[in-house]
């Protein structure tokens, strides 16, 4: 995928989840063998406190065509 591409797709993603802001994702290229098409798997990690001063592992994970449409977005509690 373009870096061009790949930039405006995180860009949206710190603007829908700010506290990302700053978080590097790790980039995974997949390939679909029924679909003949490529998806590119965005994982946002970062690790938060709790209530009680405990920490947690929090991430976020995009998955987006080869056009740069996201199709699926999940997280962690």
């Amino acid at each position: 995928m373009d870096a061009n591409k790949l930039k405006a797709i995180v860009q949206r993603l710190y603007q829908r989840y700010p506290s990302l802001r700053g978080i590097s994702p790790q980039v995974r290229e997949v390939y679909i063998p029924e679909l003949g098409q490529k998806r590119v798997v965005l994982t946002f990690r970062t690790t938060t406190l709790t209530e009680n001063q405990k920490p947690i592992l929090k991430w976020i994970r995009a998955t987006v065509n080869e056009q740069g449409k996201i199709l699926k977005i999940s997280f962690s509690k």
